[in-house]
């Protein structure tokens, strides 16, 4: 599992790549360690995971979706 750089409630893209699947959906609860996306960079699935619990505020990424480095893909409250 990918512990992205974060400030405890905003989870980046560490690297370019490709989101293959959200996890979470708006307003969902949380725990510390849950899998919100991943993420297709260099043809390895990255897990990137909730850097501390609280509720989903927003989710800016779609399966599909490119992303470069340093993208805010979900932010938790």
């Amino acid at each position: 599992m990918i512990h992205p750089k974060l400030d405890d409630k905003n989870v980046t893209a560490f690297i370019p790549g490709t989101i293959i699947d959200v996890k979470v959906k708006k307003g969902q609860e949380v725990k510390q360690g849950d899998v919100l996306v991943i993420l297709d960079a260099m043809k390895m699935y990255n897990r990137l995971i909730a850097p501390s619990a609280g509720k989903v505020k927003e989710i800016k990424v779609k399966p599909g979706d490119r992303v470069s480095k340093g993208a805010l893909l979900v932010s938790i409250e």
